[in-house]
């Protein structure tokens, strides 16, 4: 019981002070909170991210808002279990891109501590003394390490070298000893040493970054083999990071929602300093820059490659694919078939149902 009491206390003690922020009925509030948590599984980080206790919100606006189970679930209904691992295994999903001519970064080595799994032809790094031998020998000055099932940014860091030392984006040095402590620390086994791709010019200034800012272009495939892409929201970095993932607003960062056919930022959303929610942002908060109306840059290249990407994967049928807008063409970096439910997207509900309809039919 004391556990539970401990468990539920601190969230009980946030409804509260929710309710009383927006002035809400607490019956009211209470029926709203247990129908979305119960009937459609949003988890109370979500209820309250998503700011679904303002009483202002109508049963039509809750309908916009989807949970991650709900999500979930039609996303496991149109991409078959069998092929996860070409989007989620990032070796896979390397092997897979390059045999299909769909650019990706390099990948100049693989650490792999229990040693149990192929890498192709990707160079292993075994030990402490192998990977003291790269980081000595390796012809680039910078690399991306992150970890093969890596999720939500966890684990990445960018190294690069000055002056004979291999030091992060926050200065700290790194030899191959450290190197090898921070990896296993970790519950990852895996780890990839990969060519850093570097952002467009107009991307880096908007954020006054080096780190690489990622497109978030979402993509099904109906029925009719047709690609259609449901939304895209550029990753906006907000601070000294290696990474842009939102992560419901923990790391900083700000999610720009863009039109899908030209690439404009119609609207952005960031986390609030004061509390767990979503605001609205119209500047860039590291910069001051106007978002609204910012244009990504060769944005018909980008759609291009997202739609030849989701031919080459079916038959999974919806994926979220984070490209990465260069100087030279369009760059995929990662795809997910469990592509997160987009924060701040007014389109969100509308989306979820059409999947849904979509997975009813190919079921029929």
């Amino acid at each position: 019981m004391s556990a539970l009491i401990r468990k539920l206390g601190p969230e009980a003690i946030r409804f509260l002070e929710t309710v009383r922020r927006y002035g809400a009925n607490p019956i009211s509030a209470a029926r709203r909170y247990w129908a979305l948590y119960r009937r459609r599984q949003f988890s109370p980080d979500e209820i309250h991210f998503q700011r679904l206790l303002d009483p202002t919100l109508s049963e039509t606006d809750l309908l916009r808002a989807v949970s991650k189970e709900e999500l979930l679930a039609v996303q496991a209904r149109l991409n078959p279990l069998a092929l996860h691992a070409r989007t989620e295994d990032k070796i896979e999903f390397n092997r897979f891109c390059r045999e299909n001519q769909l650019p990706v970064p390099d990948i100049f080595a693989l650490y792999d501590r229990g040693q149990s799994q192929r890498a192709g032809d990707i160079p292993q790094i075994k030990d402490v003394n192998g990977l003291d031998t790269f980081l000595c020998s390796t012809h680039t000055d910078s690399f991306i390490l992150k970890p093969v099932a890596g999720v939500n940014g966890e684990g990445v860091m960018r190294l690069e070298r000055h002056e004979g030392q291999w030091r992060d984006t926050h200065g700290a040095a790194f030899d191959a000893p450290k190197l090898l402590d921070t990896m296993t620390r970790t519950p990852y086994a895996r780890w990839l040493f990969q060519r850093v791709v570097r952002g467009h010019p107009a991307l880096a200034a908007l954020s006054n970054t080096t780190g690489l800012q990622t497109v978030r272009v979402v993509t099904v495939v109906d029925r009719a083999n047709r690609v259609c892409i449901l939304a895209a929201r550029l990753r906006l970095i907000c601070g000294d990071v290696a990474h842009d993932n939102f992560e419901f607003g923990k790391t900083g960062n700000v999610i720009a929602i863009l039109n899908p056919e030209n690439g404009r930022i119609e609207s952005a959303v960031g986390g609030s300093s004061a509390r767990y929610e979503m605001q609205p942002v119209t500047r860039h908060p590291r910069t001051g820059h106007e978002l609204i109306g910012f244009e990504v840059p060769d944005w018909p290249a980008v759609r291009e490659l997202a739609i030849g990407a989701a031919q080459k994967f079916m038959p999974l049928r919806s994926i979220g694919w984070d490209v990465a807008v260069t100087p030279e063409t369009p760059t995929l970096i990662e795809g997910n078939v469990t592509w997160a439910t987009l924060s701040g997207e007014a389109r969100m509900g509308d989306i979820y149902r059409g999947l849904c309809e979509l997975a009813d039919t190919l079921r029929g």
